[in-house]
């Protein structure tokens, strides 16, 4: 039924908005933690009342993407971070 695909998508955004601010802890700097948490917040606030399905599902499919992509910058940026090199020519 619509109820049960709504509280499916419902587990579905909160495992993700959870799953992004844990993201945001991965990151090397608090600057990049806390602009992670900021946006996430903000962007999930700002959908919190979508009724349209398709909407909610690509904004959905947009948050796994972003989750993505902030857990490989989060380890991108740490390893660049953490390189004696990197270090030395700044």
């Amino acid at each position: 039924t619509t109820e049960e695909s709504g509280e499916k998508r419902r587990l579905r955004a909160l495992s993700l908005y959870r799953q992004l601010l844990r993201g945001a802890e991965r990151m090397p700097t608090p600057n990049r933690q806390n602009y992670i948490k900021r946006k996430t917040t903000s962007e999930y606030r700002k959908h919190a009342t979508l009724k349209d399905d398709d909407e909610i599902e690509f904004q959905l499919r947009l948050a796994d993407t972003n989750l993505d992509t902030v857990l490989v910058q989060a380890e991108h940026l740490s390893r660049l971070f953490s390189d004696p090199d990197y270090q030395n020519h700044n």
